[in-house]
């Protein structure tokens, strides 16, 4: 995975416009729902644990924001803890705090255009839609279903997904009215807009601010915080 950098430089006219439309649907990649790993990266750190990370950043995303759903192909994807937390706190209560997305839900119009943009979308990644392999499959299958629907967000952590997106033009993957919205603009979020305080700097400082090379091109919590509030203070 390529390196994901915090940008606090100017205002992202995506995360602009989740803060003014939080309402509308916002479609989750399936690392928004695993903790992260980057013992590979940083052996002195062990994976983030799974409790804490329901704590600190499932449940109040899930509290926070009202509609929020997910591709089939990225529920498939889901393991072991992440889930059981979508089967047992997600998907067992009512009204549902999570919708998941069907292709078989697609109406017959809709049903015929899939193949045009996910041959477009594949081309740029390790998706391979005559094999239907594993490799980047949810982010495709998110992704054209997205487009297929005209909805407005897709949250990832994974650069190569959000490029898609965000060089939409120079890669024709026609995925120009999508927003690509970025962990750490929904931890800021969160941190601003949950219902109780929230302790976030250890999943920020695990995700970015953990290795030499984060220190370098990433701010500390402190610093990220103090630069989100200088952009977004009075609008979020």
């Amino acid at each position: 995975m390529k390196q994901n950098l915090v940008s606090t430089a100017s205002q992202s006219p995506s995360f602009l416009t989740l803060i003014h439309n939080p309402s509308d649907i916002i479609t989750l990649d399936a690392n928004f729902f695993i903790p992260p790993d980057r013992s590979k990266e940083f052996p002195q750190a062990k994976r983030f644990n799974f409790d804490n990370f329901k704590s600190i950043w499932l449940e109040p995303l899930f509290n926070t924001l009202p509609k929020v759903a997910i591709h089939e192909a990225v529920y498939n994807e889901l393991l072991g803890s992440s889930k059981n937390y979508v089967d047992n706190d997600l998907l067992g209560v009512w009204p549902k705090q999570i919708v998941i997305f069907s292709d078989s839900e697609l109406n017959p119009h809709e049903a015929t255009v899939p193949n045009t943009i996910e041959e477009k979308i594949a081309a740029c990644t390790f998706y391979n839609p005559s094999l239907d392999n594993k490799a980047d499959r949810g982010e495709v299958k998110s992704l054209v279903y997205i487009a297929i629907k005209k909805l407005l967000y897709f949250c990832s952590h994974d650069a190569r997904a959000l490029r898609l997106i965000d060089q939409t033009e120079q890669l024709k993957t026609n995925l120009g009215t999508v927003n690509a919205i970025r962990t750490y603009e929904v931890i800021y979020y969160l941190l601003r807009k949950a219902a109780g305080p929230l302790n976030l700097r250890p999943l920020y400082k695990y995700m970015y601010h953990l290795t030499h090379t984060d220190k370098q091109c990433n701010p500390s919590w402190g610093d990220f915080v103090v630069q989100m509030d200088h952009l977004y203070n009075g609008i979020i």
